[in-house]
């Protein structure tokens, strides 16, 4: 197989062409390895037929067909030329071209920048002359060159003429109103989810006739077009014809039911509405005013409805050089917005080609003036965040920028606040209020050192209504803005989304400046954020006012007008009662896995190979993954036929933790590997006055144990399974090194645990404690985990300190039920099978690991991807500093003389971090820091680090503040010690 190193980097909605194909095949890329957006199960329920092109290995095809995650080097094309979906490697591909939007992220070589302006042009192929087999009638229409197939009643007579390098601002979509348009109407702001069109087509006796239900019409070859449009060739039943509205001629049983559209005519549009106008959003409740969901004829062509088009330009010249063309991709239908001038321009003198006008009188007075798009190139303006220069650049040159999803980046302009707080100033109105100590403005960044030269303000009195800075306080200011700049950790500051805007975003204003020459009604509260400055305001293009004008105003004086993901977005329907969607996406598929099992003739229906169908052998070995030979195929036998005096079972060979637990099966096999899963070369039950792994305690159950108030064992079963459990956890050697159980006497049902971060992780050393409850049905549902997180009394250090950890207390993880586990793998809690001592070495051995980034939902794929190890390395150095936090705060309130939230773990956390003569982990973790620093400093590259032995620049400034502060416990536990 070819070397990842030569294989091209793909991304997703690539405009690709193939290496290997005898014609011209140009598509699209719709899913890859790298973007886990696109990493929907059963692929086949959404695209039906999946070929598989030669150079595919059959069982890499099967598992895509499974999990919808195309294997690494290869990516699902949507072929526009051929009309079908293909799994193709990316050796056999040739980039042709790749879109950005005006606030895109990219990236070239170490270089992180933003796209500030787009340009497209495109290759457009006018209309064609096809013949009808049976009339031998010529029909003027739209035909792409190279269709899947020949269409057996139509022949090509003239390809039409090629126009070439025509920029897409001079194109519009022959369709006015199209999905995804931004509509205002009624002070609303909306977003088009779905159009219903009546469409008009010429038949091939000149007969024309309007059909109201689109569905009874089929494109032909050579169409690929979702939605018809002037031009498309479509084909219906005679029945249609007779009862469908005759604009000239009548319906003849002999005239083939075949024809071309020559207007579509939108007579429905479904809008999906967002918000209202900001500055008098009292006269426009929110929740009461929305206009319908369902905008008919009368309104679509009322004055009172507006389409936002991005590329309408300020007539004076543009104080900014921003500007985005329409997206516009091959295989759609366009007009030039001004026809007589594009014939005067492209006359035939130059390169361009020469655009032949078609008379009205030759097409019954219908406008068949519309082209199909065969290619495009992009070119963009990039403004590089490292030293503010901007470059023109081939969109295929650049990628997209894996930055965006890291959620310290900062980047140019971006209003900044630091993590340490003060009181909140008497503009707040509250004394509760999250005020900032410092905020500033972004100017030059470092992505690779992750550093920031900020410009403070001077008297900012910025407040938020929360801790995580979502809502902003009203009528408190950003200040005047000083001119020295400081260079400041990405650690220590965060960029609130509440006070700042991206380029291409669509704003409200709340401030609705005075506008000179405006027409009346003119939309001058909406617009798109074009430019942002480095002194917190921002350059708002009001693209729906008559004429377009530009104003600059401050950040704060703007809200968003929508936000595009569905479950953010109160108005839309999407997300379940908390905003969550299920990991996988399964219960929006209609596939059942016995589609794997079944009769031959049905799994042909299912496996394509070069354009064949071809039937899958159950017999062979090709399902099999290293997961599911390391499992036992031998149920485990219940712990109900196990005698209570049975002794536990000899412990296996020490393995890592992350081998031990790959999966939740509930073998017998792999739970004498998981019970054995030690923290690596720490080996703390060796040392003298260990305490005791797993220990009942005779006192009161705490206070502060999170499932106090449920109820206690009401039933002799429930009883039994509590007894089993607490069996399964005593049993000499039975819990992982590191890992300490204590539950209580009276309730046996309450359990809390301790971790020791595992060496080797960015949790190292690092103490995590969650609490358990066994509920009225256990073992028949599964236990209840809280887990208590400490980074919020760590300063510059709060925040999730994994991805299956929340600060809120939720543990998602397969065997608690909080997360949708593969059931085949035996992932999910099993009665009378899974086990306690599962779940906690699950959370040692798949949770608390050396890179937590991939244990991001989905992001599991792209484990080793060079392309992704930047975003790894950055979130383990912040998942390294929050850990630090996780120690600093139990040993300092232990210091203090405070247990609570420690109950039941006072004496082990004292043996483990502040006892002369325990395990002394404190000063481990110390030493450690320490010596990661030192590495620091000796100028050790990110990108080759290994592990946790070396951090950036900007990691490196925290952390020292970290090391000075354990310094400071260790100096007061040895002072507390002597005395």
């Amino acid at each position: 197989m070819t070397s990842t190193e030569s294989i091209p980097q793909l991304h997703v909605d690539d405009v690709c062409t193939s290496n290997s194909s005898n014609q011209l095949a140009v598509g699209y890329v719709d899913r890859t390895h790298a973007e886990v957006e696109s990493h929907v199960p059963y692929p086949i329920n959404t695209y039906g037929k999946i070929f598989r092109h030669k150079a595919v290995p059959r069982q890499l095809y099967k598992e895509f067909l499974r999990d919808g995650v195309p294997p690494q080097g290869f990516v699902l094309m949507q072929w526009q030329t051929e009309s079908k979906a293909e799994l193709v490697p990316c050796s056999d591909l040739v980039l042709l071209d790749r879109s950005f939007m005006s606030g895109d992220l990219v990236r070239r070589g170490n270089r992180s920048g933003t796209v500030v302006s787009t340009r497209t042009k495109c290759t457009l192929l006018s209309m064609c002359d096809v013949r009808e087999s049976k009339s031998r009638k010529i029909l003027k229409c739209a035909w792409l060159p190279l269709p899947m197939e020949e269409e057996p009643s139509l022949e090509l007579v003239n390809d039409g003429g090629l126009l070439y390098d025509i920029p897409a601002s001079e194109l519009k979509l022959v369709q006015t109103f199209n999905e995804g348009d931004i509509i205002i109407y009624k002070n609303w702001i909306g977003r088009i989810k779905d159009c219903f069109d009546e469409v008009t087509v010429r038949l091939t006796d000149n007969g024309v006739v309007a059909i109201a239900d689109e569905g009874k019409l089929e494109p032909m070859s050579g169409d690929p077009e979702e939605r018809f449009a002037v031009g498309s060739l479509v084909r219906t039943k005679k029945g249609v014809l007779r009862t469908g509205r005759w604009i000239f001629g009548t319906y003849s049983p002999n005239t083939p039911p075949i024809g071309v559209v020559v207007d579509v005519r939108t007579k429905e549009c479904q809008v999906d509405w967002l918000h209202p106008r900001m500055e008098r959003a009292s006269e426009f409740p929110i929740w009461s005013s929305a206009p319908e969901g369902v905008l008919g004829p009368d309104e679509l062509e009322s004055n009172e409805v507006r389409l936002y088009d991005i590329s309408n330009m300020p007539k004076e010249p543009s104080s900014t050089r921003s500007r985005s063309d329409p997206e516009l991709q091959g295989g759609l239908r366009v007009r030039f917005k001004d026809l007589p001038a594009a014939c005067t321009k492209y006359d035939g003198s130059s390169a361009h080609g020469k655009l032949e006008k078609l008379d009205r009188t030759q097409s019954l007075g219908y406008d068949l003036n519309v082209f199909t798009i065969t290619s495009t190139t992009t070119e963009v303006d990039v403004l590089w965040s490292d030293d503010l220069t901007t470059e023109t650049v081939r969109t295929t040159s650049i990628i997209p920028d894996p930055s965006i999803d890291d959620e310290d980046a900062v980047f140019p302009g971006e209003v900044v606040c630091t993590n340490e707080t003060r009181d909140a100033p008497p503009e707040a109105m509250t004394s509760w209020a999250t005020t900032p100590a410092r905020v500033g403005v972004a100017n030059r960044v470092n992505t690779k050192d992750r550093i920031a030269h900020v410009t403070w303000f001077q008297d900012s009195t910025l407040s938020f209504c929360d801790k995580s800075m979502d809502l902003l306080v009203p009528n408190t200011k950003l200040g005047s803005l000083g001119e020295e700049q400081e260079e400041v950790s990405f650690y220590d500051i965060r960029a609130p989304k509440s006070v700042n805007r991206n380029r291409g975003d669509y704003v409200l204003l709340l401030k609705v400046p005075s506008l000179q020459q405006t027409e009346p009604n003119s939309v001058n509260w909406f617009g798109e954020v074009v430019d942002i400055g480095r002194n917190g305001k921002c350059t708002v293009r009001l693209g729906a006012a008559e004429p377009v004008q530009e104003v600059e105003c401050e950040i704060i004086d703007t809200a968003p007008a929508m936000n595009l993901d569905a479950d953010d977005n109160p108005l839309v329907v999407g997300g379940d009662e908390n905003g969550e969607f299920l990991s996988d996406g399964s219960e929006d598929v209609d596939f059942d896995m016995e589609d794997f099992s079944g009769s031959e003739e049905e799994e042909e229906e299912i496996w394509f190979e070069d354009g064949q169908d071809v039937p899958i052998d159950d017999a062979d070995d090709s399902w099999s993954t290293e997961d599911e030979e390391n499992d036992d195929s031998d149920a485990m036998s219940t712990q109900d036929d196990t005698p209570a005096t049975e002794p536990a079972p000899a412990p296996a060979p020490p393995i890592s933790s992350t081998q031990a637990a790959q999966n939740g099966s509930a073998t017998e096999n792999m739970d004498q590997i998981m019970i054995s899963a030690p923290v690596e070369d720490l080996h703390l039950s060796s040392l003298p006055n260990a305490p005791a792994a797993y220990e009942i305690l005779e006192s009161e159950v705490p206070s502060g144990h999170h499932y106090l108030l449920q109820s206690g064992p009401t039933s002799a079963s429930h009883m039994k399974g509590v007894s089993k459990e607490h069996k399964i956890l005593s049993a000499p050697g039975a819990l992982p090194e590191g890992v300490y159980v204590r539950t209580w006497e009276s309730r046996m049902d309450l359990i809390r645990v301790l971790f020791v971060g595992p060496l080797g992780t960015p949790y190292e050393y690092a103490p995590f404690m969650i609490d358990l409850h066994l509920p009225s049905q256990y073992p028949y549902e599964p236990p209840k985990a809280f887990f208590h997180s400490w980074t919020a009394e760590g300063a510059g250090m709060s925040g999730r300190v994994n991805p299956n950890l929340y600060e809120e207390g939720k543990i998602c993880l397969s065997l608690l039920g909080t997360w949708q586990g593969d059931q085949a793998r035996n992932e999910a809690w099993t009665p009378h099978q899974s086990t306690v001592l599962q779940v906690l070495v699950s959370i040692l051995g798949l949770v608390l690991v050396r890179e937590p980034y991939y244990n991001e939902a989905g992001f599991e794929p792209l484990q080793g991807l060079s392309s992704i190890n930047q975003n790894s390395v950055a979130y383990t150095e912040r998942t390294y500093l929050r850990a630090r936090a996780f120690l600093i705060s139990p040993v300092s309130r232990l210091g203090r003389g405070e247990t609570s939230g420690l109950e039941g773990f006072e004496d082990v956390l004292r043996w483990l971090y502040t006892d002369s003569d325990g395990a002394k982990l404190l000063a481990k973790a110390i030493k450690a820091a320490r010596t990661i620093l030192r590495n620091s400093e000796d100028g050790a590259k990110v990108e080759t680090r290994d592990g946790l032995s070396v951090v950036s620049r900007g990691a490196a400034l925290p952390l020292k503040r970290v090391v000075a502060r354990m310094e400071q416990l260790d100096q007061e536990v040895a002072s507390q010690s002597k005395d």
